[in-house]
């Protein structure tokens, strides 16, 4: 942010509305000063801005990284239980074939 303040012609300003020339250029050089602070603190906040930004694309890649991990373990959690029923299918079969084989 820029910002162009002119402290001399402030204090004229307010001499020429009446007020004292020494009051009139304290009051110049604190509202300097405040603005001064401002673009200071514009700054500040902008550095803070695009810190808060690369945290914002560090958490984002985090989460991207998190999320791919679990769906690989969804994947293979998935098959192991695929495996478990079609095992479990075969041995219940070959139990009930069995039997019937037992019974006739």
């Amino acid at each position: 942010m820029t910002i162009t303040f002119d402290n001399h012609q402030y204090a004229t300003r307010l001499t020429e509305a009446g007020m004292a020339p020494a009051l009139a250029d304290i009051q110049a050089a604190m509202a300097g000063d405040v603005m001064r602070e401002l673009i200071a603190l514009d700054s500040r906040l902008e550095r803070t801005d695009a810190k808060i930004d690369q945290v914002k694309i560090m958490v984002n890649a985090r989460i991207d990284q998190v999320e791919l991990k679990l769906e690989a373990k969804i994947a293979d959690t998935k098959a192991e239980i695929i495996k478990w029923v079609v095992t479990v299918g075969i041995l219940q079969s070959s139990l009930i074939s069995a039997l019937l084989l037992k019974l006739t």
